[in-house]
C-alpha cells in the first residue's frame, strides 16, 4: 500500500479507496495482512494491499 494513511484508524468509517482498478467507496470493515474488507452498497470487497494506492475519509 501507498497510503501514507494507517487503514486501521478507519474501520467502521465511510471512506474512499483508490485502487489499481478505480476508486471505491464504502465502509471499512475489517483490515489485515491480507488487505482490506470494504462494504460497498451491499457487497463486501476485498481489496490485497500491493493494489490499494490510498484511502482516505469519504465525505
Amino acid at each position: 500500500m501507498h497510503s501514507t494513511t494507517d487503514p486501521t484508524m478507519m474501520l467502521g468509517r465511510h471512506t474512499r479507496l483508490r485502487t489499481s482498478d478505480g476508486v471505491l467507496n464504502g465502509t471499512i470493515l475489517a483490515v489485515g495482512a491480507k488487505g482490506v474488507s470494504i462494504a460497498v452498497e451491499r457487497q463486501v470487497v476485498r481489496v490485497p494491499p500491493a493494489e490499494i494506492q490510498h484511502i482516505s475519509a469519504a465525505g
